[in-house]
């Protein structure tokens, strides 16, 4: 698994690496769930998402500048190779099919309650708040992918780890990073990571879990809050109905007597 990463890592991207994280600690130690959540009334939704957009994005920069000042590194090193049409199209179709039935399938079954979303919180409700709520995602997928896929591991096999280790530490720091969304989030991402892992491995690219990563998050913030709305207007919508049932059942009777 991941047995082709074998980079060297120098000085100068040893203290890249560290920068990253040091980035990435600091937005986490900031982002437990309460202060999330107060930051968010207090501030808006639309900003928490240009903050974390703007994070990932910093992030991902201060990787891709691992690679460019180290002599031994270059982007194969990170997971970024070259694609052929047939990768995008995977990258592209796949996710978006899979992500879309997922969230679908979820819903329709119940197990998220309009009235009961743990993440109800993140979810955007104006224009604005979904603008940047996709912006977010798509800063995330890559970003995100390419800090904990590309460079952690890297970095973690560069120190000496066997891959599966170091992809494995990788997976624990991509949940704790998720710790605003509470315990259960942090589980959830946490197995989010071992199957963008999964699929790095087998693929040798980053460019499979960059687009699933960014279409499951697409269809967690802008996806699911429209099914949400939609579900709930439905016993309503059905409560009328037996309304003016029921009014045209009375006026029959009336008729008849």
């Amino acid at each position: 698994m991941l047995a082709w990463i074998d980079p060297t890592f120098h000085a100068t991207e040893v203290v890249l690496t560290a920068l990253v994280v040091l980035v990435l600690t600091a937005s986490v130690v900031r982002a437990s769930p309460g202060r999330m959540r107060e930051r968010i009334r207090t501030r808006g939704l639309a900003a928490a998402f240009r903050r974390s957009a703007a994070t990932n994005t910093l992030a991902a920069l201060i990787a891709l500048e691992a690679v460019l000042v180290g002599p031994d590194l270059d982007l194969a090193d990170l997971g970024l190779r070259p694609v052929t049409v047939g990768d995008v199209l995977i990258a592209l179709g796949l996710p978006a099919a899979a992500a879309a039935t997922a969230a679908l399938l979820t819903i329709r079954a119940g197990a998220i309650d309009p009235a009961e979303d743990p993440l109800a919180f993140l979810r955007p409700a104006t224009p604005a708040e979904r603008r940047w709520a996709a912006v977010g995602a798509l800063a995330a997928g890559a970003g995100e992918e390419i800090v904990f896929r590309g460079l952690f591991i890297a970095a973690g096999t560069a120190t000496g780890l066997p891959p599966w280790a170091a992809a494995a530490l990788s997976a624990v720091l991509f949940g704790l990073g998720h710790r605003y969304q509470g315990v259960r989030g942090m589980i959830v991402t946490t197995g989010a990571a071992v199957v963008f892992t999964t699929l790095y491995a087998l693929t040798g690219n980053l460019i499979v879990p960059i687009a699933l990563h960014a279409t499951v998050d697409l269809v967690s913030l802008l996806l699911v809050p429209a099914l949400l709305a939609r579900q709930a207007k439905r016993p309503a919508a059905t409560d009328g109905v037996a309304a003016d049932a029921a009014g045209a059942d009375s006026a029959a009777v009336e008729a008849a007597s």
